[in-house]
């Protein structure tokens, strides 16, 4: 079942130019638009670029989320997967997978030339990349809750957003602690890295099951 709907909404992202280019579009312009507000000083700018690059995919992976499961609710696909398979796990799990990969996964790879117009070395974006790695998965995991709360609870956009905002502030901290030694030059190799991690790992274990109960509340 999950190879069957990673491989659905693949084909459907890729064929109607979804969330994969309004993800990377979207990191494109917040990165264009930090580098034009902070303005010329590159000092100024490679000060500014770990909370801007955090917050850009924060940003993008959630409006990349914010409907992924809404259409599956609106057409009572998500009532045959449930009763078919007995439980959302497998669901679940293929639409996180569908979304790192459509939505993250392509803002990891531009993260190290977007870098570049902050004024950041490409070798030090490349760093950054890697803790996008580390870090983006939770962004996931709390955007893919954000997106159950929104369905399943019937609550607005903005009020999930909120719901789930606790979630996200940890990760993009450490996030942008991380960023910040990488820049310096030291590596990766640090306790804001590991904390960050672990901070995904705990995403990767919480979120599916708040998500999960959220979405069949929406099926009773």
């Amino acid at each position: 079942m999950t190879g069957a709907i990673l491989s659905r909404d693949l084909k459907v992202a890729f064929r109607s130019g979804g969330g994969w280019f309004y993800a990377l579009f979207f990191f494109a312009v917040f990165t264009v638009l930090a580098a034009i507000a902070f303005g010329p000083q590159l000092s100024a700018l490679a000060s500014a670029a770990p909370a801007a690059l955090w917050l850009a995919v924060a940003l993008s992976i959630q409006f990349s989320a914010a409907d992924i499961f809404e259409h599956d609710l609106r057409d009572g696909s998500l009532r045959a997967f449930a009763a078919e398979q007995g439980g959302l796990m497998p669901y679940w799990l293929a639409k996180a997978l569908a979304l790192a990969l459509t939505s993250a996964l392509p803002m990891i790879i531009a993260a190290p030339f977007f870098m570049t117009m902050l004024g950041v070395p490409f070798a030090h974006g490349l760093g950054a990349a890697v803790l996008l790695v580390i870090g983006a998965p939770g962004l996931l995991f709390v955007s893919l809750l954000t997106a159950a709360l929104a369905g399943g609870l019937r609550a607005g956009g903005l009020l999930a957003t909120i719901i789930a905002a606790p979630f996200a502030a940890p990760l993009l901290i450490f996030g942008v602690s991380a960023t910040k030694i990488v820049f310096a030059g030291n590596g990766i190799g640090s306790p804001e890295t590991l904390i960050l991690g672990a901070l995904s790992l705990f995403m990767a274990a919480v979120t599916p099951w708040f998500a999960i109960t959220a979405l069949r509340v929406s099926l009773e």
